[in-house]
């Protein structure tokens, strides 16, 4: 634990170094995360800081009040499923893009039928891959036809679906690929959008800048814009995000450390905020054998994993306010989440019993895999090597780990997963079991399951469904859910800023006192 002495010196050395550009007095709000944003463009970047650029820099066809849940209309104003598989939408008309040009239904149909398509490497493909085709139907109307009726349309159309200029990927680059042919790297493109800010400045890794459109258009639920510029930058170590809050160089961060916490809430100029969030933490167990030969691929390995750790222990002492044990492969408040499912309690003699079971007495080395808050990995390492199973910790960054998933390198990797904010069980288990680039189960009764879940409009068979699915998932152990985070948030008190439980920050609603 930092002592306060240690941590006050940090905070001058920071200040000595950094100037203060942050706040109320330049008007400009200064956010930080130790994330490398990779991209800017949420449907190639699959980053929390992207999506919370994108909700500020760009605007979808729908928006979910973070407050209500309601869907409200944005960039389409009214909207009819004319039968099961057709939606019909109309648009809002004197929209302009940050270029200048006007927003239409030919924009629309561009940027959905472009990431729709299955050549488009778009990350979460469930938000897309419901859509057929969208048809422009007038200047300011588009029709789109579902591959199936999709009752969580709505969830997908909302703020992980931007939309962009016709054309807008036009200038994407060629890049090697991995198989030594050429793809076009459609994440490098820059975006432009319609939202309440426009980018003025990415630096790659570093840094993005936002500044108000004083063009927002009336009558947005997101409201007109009031600070005058927004800054995201990556910093990297805790410690020094603390030290920058403190003396003024940033002006807002997330995952304020346990210990940390109280002592920051004493200060006059800092406000401490808790609250729970959809991100989940979990094991991702290679039982489909995709590494190749691997301890995983056995379900008592996999449950004796599910054994060895004690995640009420570290849900409390180490993740903190907010936080809680993670029963099932979702989070309780998405429709359809089944949260009772075989639950897996701390016991690691068990543990060893089921890996000695497994032939694995004398246990084994794995590489295990992260990119996300080191300690709680290392917690987790711990646990597991308590009861034989030495995990060869590689924390890499997402930008790193991910082309290893997809390449079947990784038997056992702790991952995080937010949904986006969707309110739909189908975030989730959409992304990690069927037969996507990270479903290590490749199980076909659950993907079977899942898919026939996504396309029903039986609320009460979707749930049957998912259930289905989830006891499965638990029963096997493919994938070990730790515990959903809780976050603390610190910020400038000049700042009037609203808390909200999705773990989404809604920056583009945030004000000066």
């Amino acid at each position: 634990m930092k002592s306060r002495t240690m941590l006050l010196a940090a905070s001058l050395a920071a200040l000595a170094s950094t100037p203060a550009l942050a706040g109320k007095d330049n008007d400009t709000f200064v956010w930080a995360t130790s994330t490398e944003m990779d991209t800017p463009d949420i449907y190639y970047g699959n980053q929390r800081e992207a999506l919370i650029t994108t909700y500020a820099q760009c605007d979808s066809l729908v928006y979910r009040d973070p407050k209500s849940n309601e869907v409200l209309p944005l960039l389409a104003t009214k909207w009819e499923w004319t039968d099961d598989k057709t939606l019909e939408m109309e648009l809002r008309e004197g929209v302009k893009f940050h270029d200048g040009t006007d927003f239409d239904a030919e924009d629309v149909a561009y940027t959905l039928n472009h990431v729709a398509a299955p050549d488009s490497d778009m990350k979460l493909r469930v938000i897309v891959d419901w859509i057929d085709n969208v048809e422009v139907v007038a200047p300011h109307k588009i029709r789109i036809h579902a591959k199936a009726p999709t009752p969580a349309a709505f969830e997908y159309l909302g703020g992980t679906a931007p939309i962009f200029p016709s054309g807008h990927y036009d200038s994407a680059p060629e890049v090697p690929g991995a198989d030594g042919t050429t793809r076009r790297d459609w994440g490098a493109v820059t975006p432009v959008c319609t939202g309440p800010y426009k980018l003025t400045d990415y630096q790659p890794g570093q840094s993005v800048t936002l500044e108000k459109n004083e063009d927002y258009f009336d009558g947005s639920p997101k409201g007109k814009p009031s600070i005058g510029k927004i800054v995201y930058r990556t910093i990297k170590d805790p410690e020094t995000q603390i030290a920058e809050l403190v003396t003024g160089g940033i002006d807002w961060m997330w995952g304020v450390p346990t210990e940390n916490a109280a002592m920051l809430g004493d200060m006059e100029n800092i406000t401490v905020v808790s609250a729970a969030t959809m991100r989940m933490s979990f094991l991702a167990l290679d039982a489909a054998g995709r590494t190749g030969d691997n301890p995983m691929t056995n379900v008592k390995v996999r449950q004796a994993i599910a054994h060895a750790i004690d995640r009420k222990a570290i849900t409390e002492n180490l993740v903190g306010e907010g936080s809680a044990v993670l029963k099932s492969m979702c989070v309780p408040v998405q429709f359809g989440c089944e949260t009772d499912v075989t639950q897996y309690d701390y016991d690691p003699e068990k543990a060893k019993a089921l890996l000695a079971e497994a032939g694995y007495a004398d246990g084994f080395k794995i590489p295990f895999y992260a990119y996300r808050d080191r300690p709680y990995s290392e917690a987790v390492l711990n646990y597991l090597r308590a009861v034989g199973i030495d995990g060869d910790l590689q924390f890499l960054q997402w930008r790193a780990l991910r082309p290893l998933i997809v390449d079947d390198q990784t038997a056992i990797a702790q991952l995080t997963f937010g949904s986006n904010g969707m309110l739909d069980a189908s975030a989730s288990t959409g992304y990690y079991f069927q037969f996507g680039p990270d479903d290590y189960a490749r199980d076909e009764e659950v993907r079977d399951w899942l898919g026939a879940a996504e396309k029903t409009i039986d609320e009460a068979e979707r749930k049957e469904l998912y259930s289905k699915a989830l006891k499965k998932i638990a029963d096997e152990a493919y994938y070990i859910p730790l515990f959903a985070y809780g976050r603390t948030y610190a910020f400038n008190k000049d700042l009037d800023y609203p808390v909200t439980d999705d773990e989404m920050a809604h920056f583009y609603l945030a004000k000066w006192k």
